[in-house]
């Protein structure tokens, strides 16, 4: 196995970053089309490329926060809080806030 160089790793996380930029443009325009299909034209709501590009935005996210708590885990000039930790107990309580919400929602529109 050939050990790679600095340069071959820029080339590959750039690549990457391409890659991945380019796929949250394609998720994020097929969510927007298939809004639009469900306004105006009445067709069914797939969730599917919305749960996709949500799901990819946030490991990216979550990932990134945990790997640079972890680079400066010892350093004592900075100490930051734990924000991996606070963020993910932020997105379950927005997630179930907004559970509730729907349920409660659909639950009046379905006795009316």
């Amino acid at each position: 196995m050939k050990k790679t160089d600095e340069m071959d790793r820029n080339i590959q996380l750039r690549s990457e970053q391409l890659g991945y930029r380019i796929t949250l443009l394609i998720l994020g325009l097929w969510t927007l089309f298939n809004c639009w299909q469900t306004l105006w034209n009445q067709a069914p709501y797939q969730p599917l490329p919305g749960l996709i590009f949500t799901f990819a935005v946030c490991v990216q996210s979550f990932s990134q926060m945990a790997l640079k708590q972890k680079m400066t885990a010892g350093d004592e000039e900075y100490q930051a809080p734990n924000t991996l930790l606070w963020t993910i107990i932020g997105a379950v309580l927005i997630a179930a806030a907004g559970l509730f919400l729907g349920t409660a929602l659909i639950m009046r529109a379905q006795s009316l």
